[in-house]
């Protein structure tokens, strides 16, 4: 029984451990949202795979050599090292992102930016998101997924967009579409547009904001 209660009382801290940092993240973080593997190149999935298997491949070396020539080191000597490798990859993923934007703008000058709006209601997380550009999957190639929203190809595009919700404390945590639209806007260079959703009407507005700096 007693052990009923202290699972019961570490289950419940757990998940109000993640319910304050997600609403902490949405209340006071500058960032709401973080690039997306959907628009990276075929070379930088390559390098992210590569970077996965290093990471586990390391790991595995370091638990079998340390076992097999006996070398007893400490325990936490094994977590540094295992901290040391997990940084290691943090800084390959990042390295790769960056790599890839901007080799994306280098072939894409004429480019404008879309911010996509995201907010915390409660357990669920609200927010606007991309499927399609053109009738291509994410718009891979067309634009770039990046801090807060995409950049994209400057000229007139057809865009799906999807307001969605995600109930993060759920037990299986799926995205739900709450409504989708498509639509064909023409983007001009050096822009920023910022997302507003219209949910009376299920439809979303583009808004150019020159108040925003088009910092890269």
């Amino acid at each position: 029984m007693k052990s009923l209660i202290v699972s019961t009382v570490f289950l419940l801290g757990l998940l109000g451990l993640i319910y304050t940092v997600n609403y902490l993240y949405y209340r006071f973080s500058p960032v709401r949202s973080f690039p997306s593997v959907t628009t990276l190149s075929a070379r930088a999935l390559l390098g992210m795979f590569i970077s996965g298997v290093g990471y586990f491949g390391t790991l595995f070396c370091l638990v079998s050599f340390d076992s097999e020539l006996g070398l007893n080191h400490s325990v936490s000597l094994q977590i540094y090292l295992c901290i040391g490798v997990f940084l290691l990859l943090i800084a390959a993923i990042v390295g790769i992102f960056r790599y890839d934007k901007g080799v994306w703008l280098r072939r894409n000058p004429n480019h404008s930016r879309l911010f996509l709006p995201s907010w915390n209601e409660g357990s669920k997380n609200m927010g606007v998101s991309i499927s399609r550009v053109d009738d291509i999957n994410y718009g891979r190639g067309v634009s770039f997924s990046w801090f807060d929203g995409r950049f994209i190809t400057a000229g007139r595009h057809s865009v799906a967009f999807e307001y969605y919700e995600y109930k993060f404390m759920a037990h299986r945590s799926i995205r739900k579409i709450i409504y989708k639209k498509e639509m064909s806007f023409n983007f001009k260079a050096g822009a920023v547009y910022v997302i507003k959703i219209i949910p009376e009407r299920q439809t979303f507005q583009i808004t150019q904001d020159t108040t925003v700096n088009f910092g890269l």
